[in-house]
């Protein structure tokens, strides 16, 4: 029997391509300073028909039928936002471990962890492994689990190489006591691998940045560094715990440079070679991401205010001279944004709306492309061919970054082209689409 009905799939993608040329022809209008009217666009009405449509995707995917489903079902989340939203769920891209094997998390901050490795045969979950995460180079993968985290050199698509560091919890808990007694942080969790919310091992694996709900670390064999929130501070201000809200880090390409923060703090960087820490203030109300230039020259930094914010470039070779400026450039002046990753052309910002924005070094926009929902994670395959963009709505997007042209069913002002994606729910099996 046949998982395909032909009516309601000529009425998704009819309407698909109607909704995506209106607000396309908006968008245009807009950026050319005139002043459309964002009332007259009619509601996408795909959402009526969203349960049917799934159906169809679960079937298609039990009968191996996923080349046959793109074309006859294009893949659309804003329509099933409505049915479907407690279904949905943060995806975490991790990186890429090749140019076509992506490694991802989702379930975060729960005990239901999972870690996933996508590549064109489909998908595989580890069996050991609760959260993952990725030196910036990419060569080495972390993995934790309830005993502690592990770092993996130049793994394979099952995340088995040559392990080259071993974490334990144990001895971990031991280093941020010796460092912070009597304040409750990771040292008191019972399962700190399900307070995870980065992993990126450095120095070879020897080093792990570590960000939980419960503070930002540097663990090394030997001793903890709590980096966020700072000691002086949980002393001074009689801290009753590690607690982080909005905590985000980064570190640099060369991995000489570190940068962080939260909710309550300044942007903050922290030069590993000259053992210097340098503090930012914000342009909009709440530090909210950070990223770095993949030559090492700028870190980039967002601080938001509700679903709108600001983001800024800072000059790493100026940093402490000008610590005290107000006068680092805007690179945009309107997005909250949760990710960023720079290509070759510039830097691309992943808003709340979900919208991706490439800006360059000028702060000019190269393009827009939206996804459907807000964008939580993004990674660059090595050979800057393709763009993995995670986001709150359960959904995994592979993008073709050398795509001559958008599809009908796209929006944005670009060329990007999604090749495919994965439906990541709640408790459901991964579903290709």
């Amino acid at each position: 029997m046949s998982w395909l009905n032909t009516e309601i799939a000529e009425k998704w993608r009819m309407e698909g391509i109607r909704y995506a040329g209106d607000v396309n022809t908006f968008v245009r209008s807009l950026l050319k300073g005139e002043q459309p009217d964002e009332s007259e666009l009619s509601d996408d009405t795909r959402h009526t028909i969203s349960a049917k449509v799934m159906k169809m995707v679960k079937q298609a995917n039990l009968q191996g039928e996923v080349e046959r489903l793109r074309k006859e079902l294009p893949a659309a989340t804003w329509p099933l936002s409505n049915y479907f939203q407690n279904s949905m769920q943060a995806v975490q891209v991790a990186g890429y471990l090749n140019e076509g094997t992506i490694l991802c998390n989702t379930g975060l901050s729960s005990n239901k962890g999972q870690v996933y490795t996508m590549d064109q045969q489909g998908w595989w979950r580890s069996p050991n492994a609760t959260f993952a995460g990725s030196s910036p180079d990419g060569r080495y993968i972390a993995l934790a689990n309830s005993e502690g985290v592990r770092v993996i050199r130049q793994p394979d698509c099952r995340l088995e190489g040559e392990q080259v560091a071993l974490y334990h919890w144990s001895e971990i808990h031991e280093h941020i006591r010796a460092v912070l007694p009597g304040i409750e942080s990771l040292a008191d969790s019972t399962h700190p691998e399900y307070t995870l919310e980065k992993l990126i091992p450095v120095d070879h694996g020897r080093t792990l940045l570590l960000q939980s709900e419960l503070g930002i670390y540097l663990i090394e064999q030997a001793k903890a560094t709590i980096l966020h929130p700072d000691v002086a501070e949980i002393q001074e201000y009689e801290y009753e715990d590690t607690r982080l809200s909005m905590g985000h880090a980064a570190v640099s390409y060369d991995e000489r440079w570190i940068a962080w923060g939260s909710q309550m703090s300044s942007h903050t960087v922290m030069d590993r070679k000259m053992n210097k820490i340098v503090q930012i203030e914000p342009q909009s109300s709440y530090p909210h991401c950070a990223a770095f230039s993949r030559d090492h020259q700028h870190v980039w930094f967002n601080a938001c205010h509700f679903y709108n914010g600001v983001t800024i470039q800072v000059q790493l070779a100026d940093i402490e001279r000008h610590e005290d400026s107000e006068e680092w450039p805007i690179m945009d002046e309107n997005a909250r944004v949760y990710t960023m990753v720079e290509i070759e052309a510039g830097m691309i910002i992943g808003d709340a709306y979900g919208y991706l924005y490439c800006i360059n070094n000028a702060g000019q926009e190269l393009w827009r492309h939206f996804v459907g929902s807000t964008i939580y994670s993004l990674a660059v395959s090595p050979e800057q061919s393709h763009l993995a963009v995670g986001t709150y709505g359960g959904m995994l997007h592979l993008l073709d970054l050398c795509s001559q042209s958008m599809d009908e069913y796209g929006i944005g002002t670009g060329t990007l082209r999604e090749l495919e994606r994965y439906v990541l729910w709640r408790d459901e099996e991964p579903l290709r689409w």
